[in-house]
């Protein structure tokens, strides 16, 4: 074992010490860490932990020189203590000043935390004993479909059933028997295959129980048993293997929050917080080698940022930042190279040594120098304990047993195999029948050894010192000094809720300023549609018509405004598992989190809602006062974050964006229909009523309207009063003898008072104001702290814990010994059965030089590399994390869709065709798979669309059986591949087999892969490059990057390409015989000597200076590649191989055999079809979530317009009632969104394989969507229809269905226009009011089309609702017999000596509706319509244009498919081929042309990022 007691060594160029920093600040008062940034041609030393004593000792004494120094420093003068200049940085930087050494940094800091009592090392081992951790069997739960929740919802109506007991399935021990010690300041290895219960075990030791049937046995912490420690949740943390990070922050903006939120009270004295976080950033990226990265954006599959390995680094930076006491680390290794997985190990270590942390981690593939940095390692099988105890006795306790370590094989690797009966040797002087095999008698063998025993008596040894030392009392104090002022001592964390949410608002703004495009195209719609609104209701005019459309403008202000707080539904979902994260560190409470956000969008809310009233309040004429537009202001703001903070609360309690979307738009609805406009509070359903009290837009519509009509003074002229004559008459000359249309008429006089009018058509009088203002500011404050309470006790996240669910009775029995026994003989029976295929393809690249587009110019990622593969040659593509190898097979397989590549790139010696995707097979590095699908689904699906179209189904069939026992995966066959984000489905591990197997089932003549074996075991890695090294031996060229190979695993390789920084090559050629040729390469050239133990990959990494800080060399070996003979003799050959292509002419015939796709486009069709309605079938919430939506419309509107009948008054409930059921198309749009863009990604990944072309995609989706909607249209007409009163007749109601039908199929389809060319679903959610909202103001009910103005007819009769409005309305209308109640006839008086008959006779004559009664002679009552067709007429409606209505209708239908079909062509993968092809094509002007392509390019790459 390596010796830990000298320090590392890193380069500091910067001459930044640990003892005082200094920096440049930027604009949000942290360091400029471009003043910071190490040089690209310099890099820093490889964690060195065998550093020298005398050296370190120098240091400290200069460290705790330049402290002081600074201190005076900055006493002396305080304004400039962080405004030292570039230069000065790098004046220092030429000093003689000691590399930055991370152990001298951490003694250091613990010396003077002694000094100081400062607590900084918290000293808390960990003893678990008899520990099993019980999970739910895979048969507990399967695979839901439409039917079985049918099912579902039968039995629970069904009453006896409520008294049946059934089982729910199997319990299995996820982990059986556990026993362990592990005391402060020791590092664990927990060493299993992938289920063997490695990752349960860690999130045991991290105290995270929740997802566990039941918990057995005792585990302490330092004494602390687990059900106590929960008040130190934080001081115990796991670090999941996915990374999961905000991707549009950058990494010092990610670090920095994690710091403020975990910044200790007791620090160095005269250290500010801002201090000790710049020093500590400081201190974890030169650790991790992120130093040049600290601006660059994380970033993630979507979102360019950071590389696999860098991301990977960036996660574990962060979980240092937790300071926590015991670290469980699961597979952190995966995606970093070898040099840096083994930094990474050894920072473990020092970190281990130097502040007493207990350090648990799990690695696969992990190398013997990783291996002997830890005390202890643990083997486990199938949940069972093989071994525990020292590192150095684990080998031979199994060779002792009877098993064999092969030569160069390294000792995780061994011990793992040994679980693995495939993998196992054994000594030739041993029975094999006598060594245990299975899992069980691998446990019994272990219990019965000396080791157990040894194990037992460290336990109680261990026990007895905690009970002496009570190491409790030190780890409690320490805690409690780090907590800041104002924390409470009873809290978790560390800082105070204020500080939190602080650092919280801070993030929330970095967020918005990320997504600028996002916030600024808010509010440019919003500005936009506030111009439409305002031209709709312009200058209002002071009459009775005026009076009701002021009403109408302010509802559509609230409308719109609402709708906008709609679309934050998405924000409110978003970070769901980073916000899971950072409270199992601790880092701060989740009402914080919701707080800040609240905080955060007060200015955007404000200046969104500030620009919509300028243009709107002025425009519409509204009363011209300065208060009144004051409280307009505050009133609409006042609702927006009401209905922001609803539906924010709707996303609190959901478990999906989908359920949380169903929730939001039944509320919507609901506040909609009861703000009191569209049904007044006398018109109310008394079941209902009490929505519009907890309606904030109800308080909202109030405080409008009385503000508006305040002092308003409505004359009522012309048509506005009753009689009234004629063009060319006069009968009606005597104002005493007519009265206003309009209600609130006092007195004889034609006008009406404004507070008259609200108080008789809604009941609101002027004390009510006040009343409805202070109301919303309440239920603000309400809805924030249901929001808070929501956070804080609802947990909707699994964390990255993922359970398998299979299929109806596919469910393995788990943990099972004799399922062992089979499953294994299987495999070792199916193991030389695979068959391979030939392939004697080659290709090859010459001077590829690719160049991204980046602020404030271009970067290049690949400087002139050249290479080939050829048949039965099998490339390695090997590098540092960072060096470009992700990016170069991106540019060979052509899947780049910015950026610049020049070079010369040739398949069998000519240009690439337009079949070149098909026929290669891309593993990349992310796991991007339809979650809706099982495992053997997928690669059917993949095989079908792939394999040429000649060979049969069956075959098809079979070769996948094949490659699922290969993948050993034929367990996982019919297990549903699921979601990280759901916690249901296939694991991380499994996820990179299936992406791997679903290129081999192509058949493909290339491979590239992505890092084929990251995250694997060494038995599966093992497994999945044999066979690649047969399809190799059978003549197929590949070329994969490869991180961490074992010796074994390299030796299969017969070429390295080698990459350094800046995507340089170093080296490409043979790798020989024992990695000889390579060797003698680096060995000649000056590299150090490489032992016969050392595993050569790894040297290669070391030698040229790879690793998380790019460990310093002597040597430019990309310039000695430059000049050497095995440079001259690549490139000579491929020069060869480029003249003959430029003198070989492309045969035409050849180019028309080369097919984009292997299948036809109706095969295409039908298969994607069928994959697509599999998984609609299956999405139980989507579809069902719609059902509920349609029958709480249906039954909504159907109850609050209960039984109309036949009076001037339900004409327009009628409407209304029609107007109401848009909202349910509102609803399945903004529902459809976020499921086309889902199934859009996996698009675009399979169409990158050339699966199937656009256009079976859209059409598959649509035509999915039909049955769908045609139940969802039932469910809401057979509960809404005939319980509204509407008119029986079949024909009537035929139609009604049928265009509710096509209403849902039309809204469908727009909701897909709109996700096809957004790029995501915030952006969707931005554009969806505006879209709404145009539909809505323009179809003709909320305004009149005669009131609008002229150049705003275009806008009516383009408006798809203004055709469905009509036939909806006509259809409901047609011969409906008025018959006025009293409530609604107008009543005045007529002249003496005349009846109402004989006084209205020559009105009735050119005027709409009758007398009541004609024979009256002190009272005429009179009716406005007789029937329904009169009261449509005002609109210039015609029942006569029903199903022509239908016809256009359908016409927008079948546009908006059109429209997103086309999208999803613009879109499916931008290519700078397709940008090119514009430019010559369209003849413009170069510069017009090169403006076109340049804006289409940052379009393109928003859509990646997308």
């Amino acid at each position: 074992m390596e010796n830990v007691s000298q320090p590392p060594q890193y380069s500091n160029q910067n001459g930044v010490s640990s003892g005082g920093f200094r920096g440049n600040v930027d604009a949000f008062g942290e360091l400029d860490d471009k003043a910071i940034m190490v040089d690209d041609e310099q890099f820093g030393q490889e964690v060195d932990v065998d550093g020298g004593v005398q050296e370190f000792d120098r240091v400290e004494r200069e460290l705790q020189h330049m402290d002081s120094a600074d201190r005076h420093e900055r006493t002396r003068s305080p304004k400039r203590k962080n405004s030292v200049s570039t230069q000065h940085l790098k004046d220092q930087g030429e000093t003689e000043a000691p590399p930055f050494d991370l152990r001298d940094f951490l003694e250091t800091s613990v010396r003077f935390s002694d000094e100081h009592k400062l607590g900084l090392r918290k000293r808390m081992g960990v003893v678990f004993k008899h520990l099993t951790v019980v999970g739910e069997g895979a048969d507990a739960s399967q695979i839901g479909n439409m039917w079985e929740s049918f099912v579902g919802i039968g039995k629970a109506l069904n009453p006896v059933s409520w008294f049946r007991t059934t089982s729910k399935g199997t319990d299995f021990d996820i982990l059986h028997d556990l026993s362990g010690v592990v005391k402060d300041g020791e590092m664990v290895l927990v060493l299993g295959r992938p289920g063997s219960g490695c990752s349960t075990f860690l999130r045991v030791i991290a105290n995270e129980r929740k997802s566990y049937r039941a918990v057995k046995g005792v585990v302490t912490y330092g004494g602390v048993p687990a059900n106590q420690f929960d008040r130190y949740a934080g001081e115990a943390i796991y670090t999941a293997e996915e990374d999961v990070h905000y991707p549009t922050l950058t990494v010092k903006q990610t670090l920095h929050f994690a710091l403020r939120t975990k910044t200790p009270s007791a620090r160095m004295p005269e250290q500010s917080r801002r201090n000790f976080r710049q020093k500590v950033v400081y201190m974890l990226t030169n650790m991790f080698g992120l130093t040049k990265q600290i601006n660059t954006l994380v970033g993630n599959e979507w979102v360019r940022g950071l590389s696999g390995g860098e991301r990977k680094r960036m996660t574990i930076t962060e979980a240092m930042t937790a300071r926590a006491a015991i670290g469980c680390w699961d597979c952190s290794t995966r995606g970093l190279d070898a040099a840096s997985a083994l930094d990474y190990t050894r920072g473990l270590r020092i970190m281990s040594n130097t502040l007493k942390k207990t350090t648990f981690a799990s690695f696969y593939q992990a190398s013997d120098d990783m291996y002997n940095l830890f005390d202890k390692v643990m083997v486990l099988d199938r949940g069972r304990c093989i071994f525990f105890g020292p590192v150095g006795r684990a080998k031979a306790y199994f060779e002792q047993m009877g098993f064999l370590c092969p030569p160069r094989k390294s000792t995780p690797d061994f011990l793992t195999g040994i679980t693995n009966p495939n993998e196992r040797e054994y000594r030739s002087d041993v029975d094999q029948a006598k060594i245990p095999h299975t899992a069980l008698e691998l446990e019994a063998y272990f219990h019965k050894s000396e080791d157990y025993k040894r194990l037992q008596q460290d336990i109680a040894d261990y026990e007895a010192e905690v009970e002496k030392e009570q190491p409790y009392t030190e780890f409690h104090e320490s805690v409690m000094r780090a907590k800041s002022k104002g924390t409470r001592a009873s809290t978790v964390y560390t800082v105070s809720f204020g500080q939190q949410v602080k650092a919280l608002v801070a993030r929330e703004l970095q967020l918005m300023t990320g997504d600028k495009t996002a916030v600024i195209g808010k509010l440019i719609l919003t500005i936009i549609k506030a111009f439409i609104y305002a031209i709709i209701y312009i200058k209002l005019p002071l009459n009775a018509n005026g009076a009701f459309v002021r009403g109408a403008a302010l509802f559509s202000s609230l409308m719109f405004n609402a709708l906008m707080s709609l679309s934050e539904l998405p924000n409110a979902m978003r970070g769901r598992r980073i916000l899971q994260k950072h409270k199992s560190y601790a880092m701060y409470y989740p009402s914080a989190y919701h707080i800040a956000t609240v905080i955060a969008d007060i200015p955007g809310i404000f200046l969104q809602v500030l620009a919509f009233s300028i243009c709107v309040y002025f425009l519409e004429g509204l009363r011209s006062d300065a208060g009144a537009f004051f409280i307009f202001v505050f009133t609409l703001l006042l609702a927006s974050f009401c209905m922001t903070e609803v539906f924010r609360l709707c996303g609190a309690v959901s478990k999906s964006y989908f359920s949380a979307s169903q929730a939001a738009n039944i509320i919507l609805i609901a506040a909609l229909v009861y703000n009191g406009f569209l049904v007044t509070l006398d018109k109310m359903h008394p079941w209902f009523k009490w929505i519009s009290y907890l309606n904030p837009l109800f308080y909202g519509h109030r405080a409008l309207l009385i503000n508006e009509m305040r002092g308003l003074v409505f004359p009522c002229t012309g048509y506005q009063a009753v009689p009234f004559d004629a063009p060319g008459t006069n009968f009606y000359t005597n104002d005493l003898y007519r009265t206003c249309t309009m209600k609130g008429q006092r007195g004889p006089e034609l006008v009406v008072l404004g507070q008259d009018y609200i108080a008789d058509t809604y009941g609101y009088t002027d004390s009510q104001l006040n009343i409805s203002i202070i109301a919303n500011l309440l239920f603000w404050f309400l809805y924030i702290i249901l929001n808070c309470l929501a956070m804080e006790f609802v947990d909707l996240v699994e964390g990255g814990y993922t359970r398998q669910v299979y299929k109806k009775g596919k469910a393995p029995k788990q943990n099972d010994v004799h399922e062992e026994i089979k499953v294994d003989s299987a495999r070792k029976d199916g193991e030389e059965k695979h068959d391979v295929f030939a392939s004697d393809t080659s290709f090859t690249w010459q001077d590829v030089v690719y160049t991204v587009p980046v602020k404030g110019g271009e970067r290049r990622l690949l400087d002139h590399v050249e290479g080939w593969i050829k048949p039965g040659e099998m490339t390695a593509l090997m590098g540092s994390s960072g060096a470009g190898k992700t990016t170069l097979l991106d540019v060979l397989a052509k899947r780049k869709t910015i950026g610049t590549v020049e070079g010369k790139v040739y398949l069998d010696g000519k240009e690439l065709a337009r079949d070149f995707e098909r026929i290669t097979g891309y593993v990349e590095q992310m796991d991007i798979h339809n979650p809706g699908q099982t495992v053997r689904e997928a690669l059917r699906f993949s095989a079908k669309m792939r394999q040429d179209p000649s060979i049969s189904v069956e075959e098809k069939y079979a070769y996948v059986e094949k490659i699922l026992d290969m993948m050993e995966m034929t367990h996982l066959g019919d297990a549903l591949i699921g979601d990280l984000e759901s916690g249901r489905g296939i694991s991380v591990e499994e996820r990179k087999r299936l992406t791997i197997g679903m290129e081999l089932v192509g058949k493909p003549k290339i491979m590239f892969l992505d890092e084929p074996t990251s995250g694997l075991d060494a038995q599966s890695s093992y497994n999945i490059i044999k066979f690649l090294r047969k399809l190799t031996d059978n003549g197929m060229p590949l070329v994969c990057t490869i991180h961490q190979p074992s010796s074994i695993l390299f030796e299969h390789f017969d070429r390295l390409l080698l990459l350094a920084r800046g995507g340089k090559t170093v080296y490409f050629g043979d790798i020989g015989k024992g990695s000889r040729k390579m060797l003698d390469y680096f060995e000649s050239n000056g590299g150090r000597p490489c032992s016969s133990e050392e595993n050569p990959a790894e040297y290669i990494l070391q030698v040229i200076g790879a690793g998380t800080s790019g460990g310093k060399v002597e040597i430019d070996w990309p310039e000695v590649w430059q000049h050497s003979s095995l440079k001259q003799n690549v490139t000579a050959e491929l020069n060869q191989i480029s003249a003959k292509a430029s003198n070989m002419s492309r045969n035409p015939k050849e180019d028309g055999n080369a097919k984009e796709f292997s299948t036809s486009m109706l095969y295409q069709m039908v298969e994607v079809y069928k994959r697509m309605n599999v998984v609609w079938w299956r999405d139980t919430t989507y579809n069902f979530g719609r059902f509920l939506n349609a029958l709480f419309v249906g039954l909504f509107n159907g109850f609050t317009f209960y039984q109309l009948g036949n009076s001037s008054s339900d004409l327009a409930s009628r409407i209304f009632l029609v107007f109401q059921l848009l909202v349910l198309g509102n609803s399945v749009i903004i529902l459809a969104q976020p499921q086309f863009m889902q199934q859009r990604a996996y698009f675009r990944r399979e169409y990158a394989s050339k699966f199937y072309g656009f256009v079976p995609f859209v059409i598959s989706i649509v035509v999915t969507e039909l049955p769908y909607l045609f139940v969802t249209a039932a469910v809401c007409f057979g509960v809404c229809y005939w319980t509204a009163g509407m008119e029986t007749t079949a024909e009537r109601g035929f139609y009604f269905f049928f265009l509710l039908m096509l209403y849902l199929f039309f809204s469908v389809s727009l909701g897909q226009m709109v996700a096809a060319f957004s790029a995501n679903i915030v952006q969707a959610s931005i554009i969806n009011p505006f879209l709404f909202s145009y539909l809505v103001l323009f179809c003709g009910v909320l305004i009149p089309p005669a009131a609008l103005p002229g150049f705003l007819k275009w806008a009516y009769h383009s408006d798809a609702y203004r055709y469905l409005l009509e036939g909806f309305v006509t259809n409901v209308l047609h011969d409906v017999k008025v018959v006025c109640n009293s409530e609604d006839l107008i009543r005045f008086r007529p002249p003496p000596g005349q009846t109402c008959g004989e006084y209205l006779t020559p009105f009735l004559q050119y005027a709409s509706g009758y007398v009541a009664d004609p024979s009256a002679t002190d009272m005429c009552g009179y009716c406005q319509y007789k029937n329904g067709d009169e009261y449509y007429a005002v609109f210039g409606w015609s029942f006569g244009n029903r199903w022509r209505n239908f016809g256009i209708f359908l016409c927008y239908w079948i546009f908006n498919i059109a429209v997103a079909v086309f999208f999803t062509y613009l879109f499916r993968k931008p290519k700078r081929i397709w940008l090119k092809q514009l430019k010559d094509r369209s003849g413009l002007h170069t510069k017009v042309a090169d403006a076109v392509i340049k804006g289409l390019e940052k379009k393109n790459e928003r859509y990646q990022m997308g």
